[in-house]
């Protein structure tokens, strides 16, 4: 994603969010009073209510009171239908100047006797109540099927035009949904790509902290898409906590893989204490604690892209400034809107979509890097292959090669037709092969075999394939064995029996393919050799079909040489 392409998109996160400072909340009662207990009389606006807790809200279940004062004058006359918005955590009777206007659920005793209310309702309030001057208001509330796990119980109300945030809340979730759309797209874009194509921890936990993110958005508006009972508001605050947890654990982790940082596992088990640090620290389900969880993965991830920064990574400086950026953005915002309601949702949006923005950027140079090397390893692969082919079609191999057949023609000409169609084989196959990644396995067994019957002629010496566990339907990059078997030939002596016998075998596990072949003979005084022109074709080969998900090693063992080829089956 280019930069200028950024930039507007992070301004629109910046308006979209931002309207949320902008709902028309005309009447914010700041001071409530509460007091346990259920008695009618309460509802009166003549009540001395000056004993009463002014904290709004309460840790207990059962029955209690809420009286705040409301002051209507000019403004509440501009409104067509007066009326408030009600967000409570309990079921309710309304009570304006001990006028009930409005319930929401059904105040019981006990918990049988309760019908839960929903999380967000909305009374209109009759014009006769709202004349110049104070009003008392007053809510009846139990809060029976509240859990026992400690969550205070509060309300918050507003007086507004009837119905007017409704409309506002639904605009802003349109938008916000837009956005979660994007991270929805964006998660199974790099799912598909995990799948399918590149298996990468990175894109994979990528596509995990779209997908969570997605969730957060999800849960965290749908107070305003459906009116559920306020039971469920507890669990939607666990499931939110839980989409947080999840997410300040697997952003730094992220991080950790791109930047390939040492000592991982000493960094996920400090990321991993510090959150169950958090979780203990402050009760979960809480704004509070989702916030203190996010606060540690900025931490977490600051100091992480720190050390990355020493270590002189890619793209290391960058992260560490955008991560210091949100820090910065967050102050702004707490020091602009320190009495917002939502001001956690703003930042929280707002700064989630910058660093995902900057995680794709990551993302996005990583695949550059790899392409160049593909590229890169496709131009070596075509100049190693055609050094192969040259060295198979050199004047001298040709010129041996003739010298042995005519030698064999006068000898032996019912050898020699073997030899002639040993030679012509090798070459068809070769002239088949020469444009192509992958190859059946058999055709390259075929292959070696036609190599082992010419090189017998030429140096009468007796060459034997042994196959064992072969599966036939594996592919494999052409000449790769053909390449080990010549250098079997070029670097061994026979044995006494003039015979050098080669052992071909594979086994396959849930993580890996291998290939391993045996050379049982005599070394020469030089020994093999593992970097040269074969080798180092071999090594094109496997890493422009399979990235770096194999492994190569060959080695002198007491009978002869050992190569081994092993391929992760991840690379398919």
């Amino acid at each position: 994603m280019a930069i200028r392409q950024v930039f507007p998109l992070i301004a629109w996160l910046l308006a979209a969010t931002s309207s949320l400072c902008a709902q028309h909340y005309l009447r914010y009662p700041y001071e409530r009073l509460i007091r346990m207990g259920d008695h009618r009389e309460w509802a009166a606006p003549g009540l001395d209510d000056r004993d009463w807790d002014k904290s709004g809200s309460t840790r207990e279940a059962g029955n209690f009171w809420v009286r705040f004062k409301v002051r209507c004058d000019s403004i509440t006359d501009t409104y067509s239908v007066p009326g408030m918005q009600v967000i409570s955590l309990g079921s309710y009777e309304a009570y304006w100047d001990g006028v009930l206007i409005g319930k929401n659920g059904v105040v019981g005793t006990t918990l049988k006797t309760e019908i839960p209310g929903t999380f967000l309702s909305w009374l209109p309030v009759p014009d006769s109540l709202t004349r110049h001057g104070v009003h008392t208001v007053a809510f009846r509330v139990s809060n029976h099927h509240a859990p026992h796990w400690g969550i205070s119980s509060w309300n918050l109300f507003y007086l507004e035009e009837y119905r007017l945030t409704q409309v506002g809340d639904l605009k802003l979730t349109a938008r916000i949904f837009v956005l979660a759309g994007i991270y929805l797209m964006a998660g199974l874009y790099y799912l598909f790509l995990y799948l399918f194509r590149k298996r990468e921890w990175v894109g994979l936990i990528f596509s995990g902290i779209c997908f969570l993110f997605f969730g957060l958005v999800a849960m965290e508006y749908l107070k305003f898409l459906y009116a559920y009972p306020y039971p469920f508001h507890y669990t939607r605050l666990m499931i939110i906590y839980g989409i947080t947890f999840l997410l300040a654990f697997l952003v730094p982790r992220f991080l950790l893989l791109y930047f390939d940082l040492p000592h991982k596992m000493i960094w996920s088990l400090v990321s991993t204490g510090v959150l169950v640090m958090i979780s203990l620290l402050f009760l979960p389900g809480t704004d509070s604690s989702s916030q203190f969880l996010a606060g540690g993965m900025w931490l977490i991830s600051l100091s992480i892209a720190f050390a990355a920064v020493i270590r002189k990574r890619p793209e290391s400086k960058l992260i560490l400034a955008v991560l210091i950026g949100i820090g910065a953005l967050n102050g702004l915002y707490h020091m602009a809107f320190r009495s917002l309601l939502f001001t956690y949702d703003i930042t929280v949006f707002v700064s989630f979509s910058i660093l995902v923005i900057a995680m794709m950027y990551l993302l996005a140079m990583r695949s550059r890097e790899q392409k160049r090397a593909y590229e890169s390893s496709l131009v070596l692969s075509s100049r190693l292959q055609n050094e192969l082919l040259r060295k198979h079609i050199q004047p001298h191999f040709i010129m041996n090669t003739l010298t042995s057949l005519m030698e064999w023609v006068e000898e032996s000409p019912n050898d020699s037709v073997r030899f002639i169609e040993a030679l012509s084989g090798e070459f068809e196959i070769f002239s088949a092969i020469a444009d192509k990644k992958l190859i059946p396995i058999e055709q390259e067994i075929r292959l070696c075999r036609y190599h082992l019957e010419i090189m017998k002629y030429r140096k009468e010496v007796d060459y034997q394939l042994e196959i064992t566990g072969i599966n036939p339907e594996e592919t494999i990059p052409p000449a790769i064995l053909h390449t080990l078997v010549e250098n079997g030939i070029m670097h061994s002596l026979p044995d006494k029996e003039n015979r050098i016998r080669m052992k071909l075998s594979f086994r396959q596990t849930d993580r890996s393919r291998c290939y391993e072949l045996k050379t049982l003979s005599l070394a020469r005084k030089k020994g093999n050799t593992a970097d040269g022109t074969g080798f180092r074709y071999i090594k094109s080969r496997l890493t422009e079909n399979y990235g770096d998900r194999w492994q190569l090693d060959a080695r002198p063992i007491p009978e002869g040489w050992v190569t081994t080829i092993t391929i992760d089956n991840a690379a398919q």
